[in-house]
């Protein structure tokens, strides 16, 4: 996609989100990996950096970091989050060698709804919110489906004045902009989920494997 064209995208879904609208751009086709013995990864044109405002998974200073950019609405995100991020977590977070960074890239005003909501419930509450969310894909994820994210924020304790609210809220709706702009003309993002493991980026995988090779590496690097 041309990069003008994909910033023109990026703002048109944050100005439909309380307008009612219904916007798609298209997630990352998954393929099933890489071949054995070749690199998954890709040697990334600009890395991003990690901000005061990230949520994160792991140790602050964990030997490797990987950047995950996704849409609440994308399936493929879903899968990840679902299926090869427990295993991530057992494996690398948990022992203190991997620290994963995630970043909202929402794909249409639906999903920008929902990563409003993320992002005004407190702190302890935003990963249990973002697994709601991806349990919930297939109610909520659809035309007109903000008021099924209403609906779900009031499980978290948000009335409709605070929902309303929070999906007007410029600050926030202005850092969600500003980091996908960086995300779409500085680290070429055009599609979720895209994976920056340390210098390396990471796209169309949907198995475990590929995860593990560009980790390991990155891991071998650092000795």
């Amino acid at each position: 996609m041309n990069k003008g064209v994909l910033v023109a995208l990026v703002v048109l879904v944050l100005v439909a989100v309380g307008a009612g609208g219904w916007f798609y751009m298209s997630s990352q086709d998954i393929g099933a990996g890489a071949a054995a013995g070749t690199d998954p990864s890709e040697k990334a044109e600009a890395v991003p950096e990690v901000a005061a405002d990230d949520k994160f998974l792991g140790n602050a200073d964990a030997p490797v970091t990987m950047v995950e950019y996704f849409s609440l609405g994308c399936p493929h995100c879903k899968h990840f989050h679902e299926t090869i991020l427990p295993k991530l977590k057992t494996e690398y977070i948990d022992t203190g060698k991997l620290r994963v960074v995630f970043r909202d890239f929402p794909l249409d005003n639906v999903s920008a709804a929902a990563a409003l909501l993320t992002r005004c419930v407190n702190d302890l509450a935003y990963f249990p919110m973002v697994d709601t969310l991806f349990q919930q894909q297939e109610t909520w994820h659809v035309q007109g489906g903000v008021e099924q994210v209403k609906t779900i924020a009031k499980t978290a304790g948000i009335d409709d004045a605070a929902f309303a609210a929070c999906l007007n809220d410029q600050a926030k709706k202005d850092r969600l902009t500003a980091v996908q702009q960086e995300a779409a003309n500085t680290l070429k993002i055009n599609s979720t989920p895209t994976f920056f493991i340390n210098d390396r980026v990471l796209k169309g995988v949907g198995e475990y494997e590929p995860f593990k090779q560009t980790i390991d590496a990155a891991l071998a690097a650092k000795q």
